[in-house]
């Protein structure tokens, strides 16, 4: 015969219960695993925290040389243009210029001629000067101007010495004593420059 099962007592339960412990052992494993869902949830917000991180310093670093990849390509996109227009312009400018040379050259034979009219001079004159006129503004309509600056003295950025004179005093060596043709410049650069006869000194 079986024996008769005891029934559970008030001090079964103080001195520990089977069913109880099984109670508070399953409590105690629940409590664990939520415990470790929330550590994996931390790591997991951790991990991918620090991908986005990097995600933008990626980012950030690409954008930045992209923009300066951008910056350069245009400033060698400005000096090739810039230097194609200098190099396509400039002799069209120095041909205009030896033209407006011609002009004065014109304009000083007319001046000492004496077998003329004064009226045949006069309009005669007055014609080239228009003409020289039309030249200086094409020029200045491309920013090519005259000299505004006529320095004393040889200055080898804006002169070209195409004759000298002599000189006894020692402080005039190298100063200008004739401007034979004016110079040129284009956008704050000497296109041509100014000629001149210089003084140079010699000792007596």
């Amino acid at each position: 015969m079986k024996g008769i099962e005891k029934p559970i007592t008030p001090e079964d339960t103080e001195n520990g219960n089977p069913m109880k412990q099984q109670g508070e052992m399953k409590h105690s494993g629940e409590k664990g695993t939520e415990q470790t869902t929330i550590t994996e949830m931390l790591a997991s917000h951790n991990t991918l925290l620090k991908e986005l991180k990097s995600l933008i310093e990626t980012r950030l670093s690409y954008d930045e040389t992209k923009e300066k990849t951008i910056e350069k390509l245009h400033e060698e996109l400005k000096l090739y243009r810039d230097n194609f227009i200098s190099q396509s312009q400039k002799p069209i400018f120095i041909d205009l210029i030896m033209l407006y040379d011609d002009f004065m050259q014109v304009l000083s034979v007319f001046d000492e001629k004496q077998d003329m009219t004064k009226e045949e001079i006069a309009a005669m004159r007055h014609n080239l000067h228009t003409i020289k006129e039309g030249l200086l503004e094409i020029l200045y309509s491309r920013e090519v101007t005259l000299y505004h600056k006529h320095p004393d003295f040889l200055d080898y950025k804006l002169h070209k010495t195409i004759g000298t004179v002599p000189t006894s005093i020692e402080s005039e060596n190298n100063q200008v004593a004739k401007i034979v043709k004016p110079g040129f410049c284009w956008n704050g650069k000497t296109l041509r420059p100014e000629e001149v006869i210089i003084k140079k000194y010699r000792k007596e």
